[in-house]
């Protein structure tokens, strides 16, 4: 059974390179990117940062993560950056349970808006299902964002 926590260990950070790479869904910058928000999470802490973190584990070790912050532009608005479940451990419903948890967090800090961009090729259709099943509706798609044919589609939730 999956236990979710919150905050990262150094001992998490390549365990979270791999689950990005298990997903086959990111750009090698990508990847590096999220690496680079653990680093600075594990250097400041997640207060200081402005970066936290959730994540799952089970008997197979650490196999979900959930990244995410408050906008420093509004005062109510928090944005989902990261949630990735390992490929060996999709269909297991750890990734609703994780963004459920990031739900909770993000009202218990005082948040009243999650935002969540993702990518609009087909390979994200999975991804956006998730989104709609999980009650996040499409409030806005920016058309040939990431690159052509891929917009940015950005979901939101009232919690």
């Amino acid at each position: 059974m999956a236990v979710i926590s919150e905050d990262i260990s150094k001992s998490d950070r390549k365990e979270i390179e791999g689950i990005l790479r298990s997903t086959d869904f990111f750009y090698e910058f990508e990847i590096q990117t999220a690496l680079d928000i653990a680093d600075e999470t594990l250097e400041k802490g997640m207060e200081k940062s402005g970066y936290y973190w959730l994540k799952s584990v089970d008997e197979d070790g650490l196999v979900a993560f959930a990244n995410f912050g408050k906008n420093e532009f509004s005062t109510h608005s928090w944005e989902l950056y990261w949630i990735a479940v390992h490929h060996n451990s999709r269909h297991k419903k750890l990734g609703s349970l994780l963004l459920k948890a990031v739900e909770d967090k993000v009202r218990n800090l005082g948040g009243k808006i999650l935002w969540i961009e993702t990518a609009g090729r087909a390979l994200y259709s999975p991804t956006e299902g998730f989104y709609r099943r999980n009650g996040y509706e499409l409030a806005a798609s920016l058309k040939d964002f990431y690159s052509q044919g891929d917009p940015k589609q950005i979901y939101v939730k009232v919690l």
